[in-house]
């Protein structure tokens, strides 16, 4: 049947004290024990089904109810000194717990027995007042009722005062005689006229024990070496093993040995602070029948005494309680106490037996206060909670009022506990299985209560101190909230009552909170609080001295925290961990601990795993004295984050310079030869190596590239790095790599095969931070495997190659590098650099050509042609070295390097070549740079009287001064004449320069009839002519003809965007004859360069594909819907785009015949006629214009009137030019703003020279202006 928890019962439950005679006394020690109080020990818990009587006369039966014997010198010698101090009972569990290993788990065991039978005899509460008295004479005694009388006398004496707190008097008076068999024999007609004469002196609480019949054999019971496990009780003795002198020896050694029943004396034994007593022999004369007797002598205390008389005791105080707060004096007293009193800040010393003495901190055991908490604590013991509850709950409220806080904290912390072990699942009727559920606020109210007790404890004596008094009742409120699965809040009171000491019972008591932190509904969520609170016990426990218990809390909070996102305090467990193994001297341990510290943490903060370092550092070094002790740990030395990068390791051969670039690009690159392969010999598959191998020859260096990341906030030195090779094979050594926090960078090694066969790169081997051997792994899983069904169903992979080289005996290989180019590089800026060939293979080769990604990047010193060619090269392969490399000959070849546009460039190369034999092979080259921008330039054309003029405007956008050469115009068409010099540009300064232009002596043609033939071809879907004409004769710098081909391949791009790139050099010319494109060189210190401008258009433009409208008819439907629709739109970038504008060809400028800078002196007598010459210009090179200008009326709204005719016409060839004479009436000086006149135009062409017709192309009409003229009076 349910009941309290045992730990509570047992250490709340009722106190005798035992008073015994010198022959009772001698008789015990014949059995091993000091009294007759530890010969009943064993015996006192083991009183079941008895029956109580409740306040509302109501009986229970309860399964069991125990009983506490103790000295009756130990509580009324010297009630003060009767408890240990505090101090001593920590000190007494400090060793107790540290006595036991941590894997044993009797850590809290041992601190709840402790704590709850270390249970102080003090004012405040009864339940450490005896509750009676047991008077104990023997039979042996010569004058045994004389001896009683004198015995009775002291305990109702005035020994019984022995504290004026503690009422002695108002007790159970018990009375045993004793009959020594060993000394008075069998006969107990003496025992029984003696136990009549008790009865007839001190009433019927009287009874007879016989003890000491065992019959003398040959089997002595042996020297019990105490067992010193906690124990919560001894488990009942079979009568039958009884019989055994060596079990009951043992049950009593037990007994004695138990923190629960014998918490001092085991405890000081435990410690070592018991003197060193020897050993004694427990039970050597008792018998079965003697044990039968000692426990009928309990069960006859319990049943016919003692509880009889506590009910009795509680209905007479709950009477005389009740009287006094019914009666008047006690309503008006209590009223005026609590409404109208007034006490002063500090309490004034009291005299009265009745009230509380706030000078010597108690009341009086006469008083009604006293006696109120007497009866609480009898209920409380009888197990009447809800009567005792309503005392506990009064008396916490009069103990408030009268400022004795102690007392006001024991009445709450019980009525705390009384509501709760109220519930009816500790009710002896309730079924075993009866779920409990405590609603939140009956689980609210109890915690309340608990916790103002605690604050009240720790408020008063110290948060740095251990609260006795706090652990203990937090304590017995965990043991029921355990017995009923209850769960909430039970770790924070835990913590709470365990304050901030750090002694190991605060210790043991958070970690039992960390194990309750996942119990109940928070088994899921409660791991972070268990952590944390695992890791502050550890704290107390180091604090204290007991580390391995620190440890086991740090193992298991750092188990928690590994598989969480909470990395400092993982961390700082870790770290903690680490520094307890080394003191320890467990350096192996300690160095792992640490090592999980060098974890990648993006988050923590700059420079905390330096420390870690350090500290592993030295920990190593102590390991390391000890090389049985290194051998043993190797398997765990490992670092936590890789330093390099399995996924990025790679091989390059020296003839592929590189392994940077996608494969696509290489790809291109092999297509891109192959198609302009012009070798002798068989054209191959591909140039480049098989990409599913590598292939080396031996003696041929390879490069093994890793890339190493520091996975530290702090900076680590990687000495010693080489890698481990299986194959015969021999590999570089760096001495030592520096890295940045978080720093990735790659690293090189070179590999040198000495023999045929296969060499596979397995490890890299390092000393990492110069003290730690470490070996990282380079084996990475192959491809995934889907052949067979069992591949399919379990993941299979193929052995990974791509660190394994197949060295063969002779093969040509050429390694080519790029040297002298920097990483970053101004756009158009011309870089001097070498191109190195070494032939690294055992044959010669010859005729090694280049081809890059990029056109033009890279060029010879004489590659700038005269006549330039006008198409726009492909991008194919160029000879840089016609003549024979013999093996291991190195050959350097001056090149150019050269880039227009800003931005990143990702320069892939192959420099392919051939033997003797027609055998062919290539060598990637790979090269990165940052084109960063320079000048950018920016144009205006504005008509001048012959030609235009084109404003350049330049702006500096390096960071760096440079100086700005005279612009280079290059055309075909134009002349120029440069009006200005150079100039020096800061950053962010700008610079303006202006071309005069004008036609040029030119008979090309400018209607690139080669083009619109092309043009028209491309539109009827055939094959296009060759681009004509093949050269211009142009003068450019060097970088100029890269950077037009860039800006045609551009406008091809934009105004044809339907026309496939590879159609684009067979189309378009690189030059267009009306174009004017603009160089500016620039040297900024030794560098220099060029900037362009290109397709500046000073001419009006005009159609190129008129004559192809017709030519050009419905576009035919396809199969495709795609092809149509692609036709179409290059019909209309042909027909519709750049190739068909037409601009206005024709403008009209006025001049005034004597005018100054708009200014006119005449004499005006009866009016002036001003001659006003108006030109009429065609600038189109290309198409006459035909024109009509007609002049203002007189009616026009205009001050000017002009004279003669108003209308003229006329047509201009391509280039000519008119002038108009006409005149304006002027009558009076002032401003006469010219203008106002329309003018319509016309481009065509006439059908015929001979005929007069004409075939209009486009025209326009407008109303335009001339100068504003000032006219004065001379």
């Amino acid at each position: 049947m349910p009941s309290p928890p045992l730990s509570i019962v047992q250490s709340l439950s009722p106190r005798v004290a035992v008073l015994a005679s010198d022959d009772v006394t001698d008789s015990c020690a014949a059995n091993g024990c000091s009294g007759l109080d530890e010969l009943l020990r064993p015996w006192e818990g083991g009183t079941e089904r008895v029956q109580i009587m409740s306040s509302t006369l109501t009986p229970t039966v309860h399964p069991t109810f125990p009983l506490r014997f103790v000295s009756y010198s130990s509580v009324y010698g010297a009630p003060g000194n009767a408890s240990p101090a505090p101090e001593i009972v920590v000190d007494l569990i400090s060793s107790c717990v540290g006595k036991h290993q941590p894997d044993e788990e009797q850590h809290y065991s041992v601190t709840r027995a402790l704590l709850l039978n270390s249970r102080p005899l003090a004012p405040h509460e009864t339940f450490n007042h005896p509750v009676g008295v047991l008077f104990a004479i023997s039979t042996s005694t010569p004058d045994a009722m004389a001896t009683l009388t004198r015995m009775y006398g002291q305990a109702v004496g005035t020994g019984a005062q022995a504290a004026p707190w503690m009422d002695g008097v108002q007790v159970l008076k018990f009375f045993v005689v004793v009959h020594d068999v060993s000394k008075k024999g069998p006969d107990l007609e003496q025992a029984q006229e003696l136990l009549g004469q008790v009865k007839k002196s001190y009433g019927p609480h009287s009874t007879l024990l016989v003890i000491n019949s065992r019959e003398q054999t040959g089997i002595t019971p042996p020297l019990e070496s105490p067992d010193l496990t906690a124990h919560a009780g001894v488990a009942p003795l079979d009568l039958a093993a009884a019989e055994d002198p060596c079990a009951l020896s043992q049950l009593y050694a037990s007994t004695m040995s138990s923190l629960t029943l014998s918490p001092m004396a085991a405890a000081a034994h435990e410690a070592g602070v018991d003197g060193g007593k020897t050993r004694r022999r427990y039970a050597a004369k008792l018998s079965v029948d003697d044990v039968q007797a000692l426990i009928a002598l309990v069960r006859e205390l319990v049943v016919q005494s003692l509880v009889p008389w506590m009910e009795a005791r509680v209905r007479e105080w709950n009477e005389a309680y009740q009287t006094n707060r019914r009666g008047l004096t006690g309503r008006l007293f209590g009223a005026g106490r609590k409404l109208f009193s007034s006490r002063p800040a500090s309490p004034t010393p009291s005299n009265t037996h009745h009230g509380y003495n706030a000078v010597k901190g108690y009341y009086a055991a006469s008083s009604v206060e006293a006696l109120a908490r007497r009866l609480a604590d009898f209920a409380f013991m009888l197990r009447d909670y809800r009567h005792a509850s309503g005392v506990y709950d009064s008396l916490r409220k009069d103990y408030a009022q009268d400022r004795a806080w102690r007392y006001a904290a024991a009445a709450t912390e019980m009525y705390g506990l009384a509501l709760l072990l109220g519930q009816n699942f500790f009710m002896p009727n309730t079924p075993p299985s009866t779920r409990v559920s405590l609603t939140t606020m009956q689980h609210t109210e109890v915690s309340s209560w608990l916790e103002q007790a605690v604050a009240t404890y720790q408020s008063r004596g110290g948060t740095t101190q251990v609260q006795l008094d706090a652990l203990r009742i937090t304590v017995l409120y965990y043991e029921a909230w355990k017995a009923i699965n209850e769960w909430r809040g039970v770790g924070a009171a835990l913590v709470r009552a365990a304050g901030e000491a750090d002694e190991v019972p605060c210790a043991v008591i958070i970690e039992e909170a960390a194990a309750t932190d996942v119990r109940g509904a928070k088994r899921r969520g409660g791991k972070r609080r268990q952590a944390f609170h695992l890791v502050m016990a550890a704290r107390r426990y180091e604090k204290a001295g007991l580390k391995q218990y620190s440890r086991r809390c740090l193992e298991e909070a750092a188990s928690l925290l590994r598989d969480a996102h909470w990395g400092a305090v993982r961390d700082r467990v870790e770290h903690s961990l680490g520094r307890q193994a080394y003191t320890l001297g467990e350096s192996d341990v300690a160095v792992v601990h640490f090592l999980k510290l060098l974890a990648r943490d993006d988050l923590a903060t700059p420079g905390t795993q330096g420390m870690v370092l350090e500290d592993l550092a030295q920990a190593y070094e102590q390991l390391a004295l000890n090389p049985e002790q290194l051998a043993a740990a190797a398997d765990k030395l490992r670092l936590p984050t890789p330093v390099f990068d399995v996924k990025k390791t790679s091989i390059v051969l020296a003839a592929e310079g590189s392994g940077a670039g996608r494969k696509a690009a290489w790809a291109t690159l092999d297509a891109r030869v192959l198609a302009h392969w012009d070798r002798k010999g068989k054209k191959p598959a591909s140039v480049l190596p098989d990409a599913r191998r590598i292939v080396a020859a031996v003696g041929e260096e390879l490069t093994v590239e890793l890339v190493a990341t520091n996975p530290l906030n702090t900076p680590i030195v990687l000495a010693d790095l080489t890698l481990d090779l299986e194959g015969d094979g021999v590999s570089s050594t760096r001495d030592e790599v520096a890295l940045d926090p978080h720093e990735s960078r790659q690293i090189s090694l070179t590999v040198t095969p000495r023999a045929a066969g296969t060499l596979s790169v397995k490890s890299a081997r390092f000393t990492f931070h110069r003290f730690l051997p470490t070996t990282q792994s380079l084996e990475r899983r192959g491809r995934r495997l889907h052949a067979t069904k069992a591949q399919r169903v379990t993941p299979t992979y193929a052995p990974d190659t791509t660190l394994t080289v197949h060295v063969e005996g002779s093969t040509p290989r050429v390694a080519a590098h790029i040297i002298g180019v920097p990483d970053a590089v101004l756009a158009g800026e011309v870089v001097d650099a070498e191109l190195r060939l070494r032939n690294s293979g055992a044959q010669p080769v010859e005729d090694v050509q280049l081809l890059t990604s990029h056109y033009g990047v890279i060029s010879l010193f004489d590659s700038v042609p005269s006549p330039v060619p006008n198409a726009i090269a492909p991008n194919r392969p160029f000879s840089v070295h016609a003549g024979i490399i013999q093996p291991g000959q190195d050959v350097a070849i001056p090149i150019r390097f050269s880039y227009p546009t800003p931005g990143r460039l990702e320069l892939l190369a192959l420099a392919t070549f051939s033997t003797a034999d027609g055998t062919a092979g290539a060598a990637k080259i790979a090269h990165t740079a940052d084109i960063r921008p320079v000048v950018s330039i920016s144009s205006e054309v504005r008509p001048a009287r012959n030609g235009w003029f084109v404003s350049l405007d330049v702006a500096n956008h390096a960071d760096v001064p440079l100086q700005i050469e005279p612009p280079v115009p290059v055309s075909e068409y134009f002349s120029s004449t440069v009006l200005g010099g150079g100039a020096t540009l800061h950053p962010n300064q700008r610079v303006r320069c202006v071309l005069s232009v004008k036609p040029g002596n030119f008979s090309g043609d400018l209607a690139q009839s080669a083009l619109v033939t092309n043009l028209g071809k491309l539109l009827r879907g055939e094959d296009l002519s060759p681009v004509s004409p093949t050269t211009v004769s142009v003068k450019v710098p060097p970088g100029f003809l890269a950077s037009r081909r860039a800006h045609r391949l551009s406008f091809a791009g934009e105004h044809l965007p339907a026309l496939p790139t590879d159609m684009v050099p067979k189309l378009l010319p690189l030059f267009d004859p009306l174009d004017l494109d603009v160089a500016f060189p620039w040297t900024a210190g030794d560098r220099h360069g060029v900037a362009c401008a290109h397709a500046i258009r000073p001419t009006p433009a005009f159609s190129l594909v008129e004559g192809l409208r017709e030519d050009v008819g419905p576009a035919k439907r396809t199969m495709y819907e795609e092809t149509g629709r692609l036709r179409r739109a290059l019909a209309d970038s042909v027909l519709e785009g750049v190739y068909a504008d037409e601009g206005d060809p024709v403008s009209v400028r006025a001049t005034v015949a004597g005018a100054v800078r708009g200014r006119l002196s005449c004499a005006f007598d009866d009016g002036l006629v001003l001659p006003i010459t108006l030109t009429i210009e065609n600038r189109s090179p290309a198409l006459p214009a035909r024109w009509t200008l007609r002049l203002p009326p007189p009616r026009y709204p205009s001050s000017v009137l002009y004279t003669g005719a108003l209308e003229h016409r006329g047509t201009l060839p391509p280039g000519g030019s008119m002038n108009v004479e006409t005149g304006v009436w002027v009558t009076e000086p002032g401003l006469l703003q010219l203008g106002g006149w329309e003018v319509e135009r016309e481009t065509g062409e006439p059908e015929s020279s001979e005929d007069e017709r004409w075939t209009p192309r486009a025209s326009w009409a407008g109303v335009e202006h001339g100068p504003l003229i000032e006219v004065v009076r001379a």
